[in-house]
């Protein structure tokens, strides 16, 4: 594991330059580098496994604003013993002094609770306007949970350097056409077509991708060709006048922002986290190979996301505050 972000990996780079450099002048042979490019069927499994869903709890009575509950997405980024980081958009988090629910790829949902206590939540920008219209510093969150299980970590990727055409992936959990209560994780393919030095302001986006992405799978994961995170997914196609970026290229691309600007914000806020090291582990591939269908659909996440209130708070548990979405009450 590093330690805030990966300074060790830039003093290995530059160690193996200095390496090369002797190779050369000394005529001697280059060992063979290989290659830990990966199938989309791979990254989709590593996808599978770090991937997580994050929504408010939900109450009885809450029918009524069914569709105002906007679930989005986010992905394992650290563990520091029993707690886990998530790393998602600041805007799927925007509504504080809630409950919310991280479901992981095991099935299990974790409450973070963001009422008796603030630390749970980690903002990295502060929403501007009435309405978060725009969004000063970086469009991300922290997320932290605590269970005993072992969770796969995104290997995070620190290069500056990505290839412009280069294919990258996105997963997510996009909200249905219906209201339906099933959801299933979708994995896009796409490439990317440019990267915006400075970031905009508005944000720090400045990865933009050929993916389709739909509304819910903000906050999600965007992986490169060896399954490694190159950034948070944060919105689609340009709508009126909603962009990230420059207003032409956004109508026929995605808009994220890269891990290098949230690595830099942990370095210089020195934040404890530490990242997994690449490269990904071929056991998190196996394990995501075999268990994708089980982690990759919800039957019922009106069900998986309506706590028992007596979790929430003090109060009593049982009687209504215990039903399920359209229950009724007697």
């Amino acid at each position: 594991m590093l330690l805030f972000g990966r300074f060790p990996t830039y003093l290995f780079a530059t160690t193996g330059a200095v390496a090369i450099a002797l190779a050369l002048r000394m005529n001697l042979a280059l060992p063979l580098v290989a290659s830990r490019s990966l199938d989309p069927e791979q990254v989709n499994a590593i996808a599978s496994q770090t991937t997580v869903i994050i929504a408010q709890g939900l109450q009885e009575g809450d029918i009524e604003a069914r569709q105002e509950w906007n679930p989005g997405s986010g992905v394992i980024v650290a563990r520091d013993g029993n707690t886990y980081s998530v790393l998602t958009a600041l805007h799927v988090v925007r509504t504080r002094e809630v409950v919310y629910g991280v479901r992981t790829s095991d099935g299990k949902v974790h409450q973070v609770d963001d009422v008796e206590t603030q630390s749970n939540i980690i903002p990295l920008g502060e929403e501007l306007g009435e309405f978060g219209e725009t969004i000063e510093g970086l469009d991300l969150a922290i997320v932290t949970f605590t269970s005993a299980q072992d969770y796969p970590i995104a290997v995070m990727e620190d290069s500056p350097h990505i290839d412009r055409g280069a294919p990258v992936y996105i997963s997510g959990w996009p909200n249905p056409e219906d209201e339906s209560a099933r959801r299933v994780r979708e994995f896009r393919e796409g490439n990317l077509t440019d990267i915006a030095n400075p970031p905009s302001d508005d944000g720090g986006y400045s990865l933009l991708y050929t993916n389709e992405t739909k509304r819910g799978m903000s906050g999600g994961p965007v992986f490169n060709q060896e399954g490694e995170l190159v950034g948070i997914h944060g919105r689609g196609r340009a709508q009126e006048d909603r962009y990230c970026v420059d207003p032409e290229l956004s109508q026929n691309n995605s808009c994220g922002i890269q891990t290098l600007h949230f690595i830099d914000r942990v370095q210089r806020e020195q934040l404890a986290l530490s990242f997994a090291e690449p490269p990904v582990d071929p056991e998190v591939i196996a394990h995501g190979m075999t268990n994708m269908e089980q982690a990759d659909t919800i039957e019922d996440i009106y069900k998986d996301f309506t706590f028992l209130r007596s979790l929430l708070r003090d109060g009593p548990s049982g009687g209504c505050s215990s039903l399920l979405l359209g229950e009724p009450c007697n």
